[in-house]
């Protein structure tokens, strides 16, 4: 298996990102990188993140000082140009649970010139689309039904591939530097430049979404 750098930003989001932290480390290889940036955090964030770095020889952590936010759009490119040190990248949000062998689902269908998709499982929170799967497991962390989640797994599986696109995926990362990386015109806004899809397309590079990680 290759390894990845897992790009994850975070803003006031500890309790997320305590929980994405376990789930990486506990359902994905542990050979690869977990890069965070603080987005000038007061809850603790960036305490915490500097007591994982100590033990996890594999997490490499950035903090904006501010004193105003910088925005995903910003720190995600801080990290992939200057932090990551695999060949590639995975844009991985803060607040996402990692299934097992979802890297491996992604890695199997990698290669340059292509940008490919985990099938995230969400709550109803947001209309349905044919990108994702909604199934409601417990909206916080706290009542994340983890084990009935982890049991309806096998059922939610598919093998298949669409042209879907969302986060976490992942890009050779000089295939996403090729492009420039993010469009810092969004920053710093809560949202994501989703525009960068768009970019890929025009620039020739397919978009493929495996359901078979989450």
């Amino acid at each position: 298996m290759k390894p990845i750098s897992l790009i994850q930003p975070s803003r006031n989001n500890l309790k997320y990102l305590k929980w994405s932290y376990k789930s990486v480390r506990t359902h994905l290889n542990p050979m690869h990188q977990i890069c965070w940036a603080d987005d000038c955090s007061d809850d603790g964030t960036w305490e915490w993140m500097n007591e994982i770095a100590k033990k996890d020889k594999n997490v490499t952590i950035h903090r904006n000082n501010g004193p105003n936010r910088l925005g995903h759009t910003i720190l995600y490119d801080t990290l992939v140009n200057e932090y990551a040190t695999s060949d590639i990248v995975m844009i991985y949000h803060a607040d996402m649970y990692a299934c097992p062998g979802m890297d491996e689902a992604v890695l199997k269908h990698l290669e340059p010139g292509k940008v490919v998709s985990a099938t995230r499982i969400e709550p109803p929170l947001h209309p349905d689309g044919p990108e994702k799967i909604l199934a409601d497991y417990g909206i916080e962390p706290e009542e994340f039904d983890e084990n009935k989640f982890l049991n309806d797994l096998f059922t939610l599986k598919e093998n298949k591939t669409t042209e879907g696109i969302f986060a976490p995926w992942v890009i050779y990362k000089e295939d996403f530097q090729s492009i420039g990386g993010h469009d810092p015109l969004y920053a710093p806004q809560s949202k994501e430049d989703s525009d960068i899809f768009n970019r890929f397309v025009l620039n020739g590079y397919e978009l493929v979404q495996t359901w078979e990680g989450f």
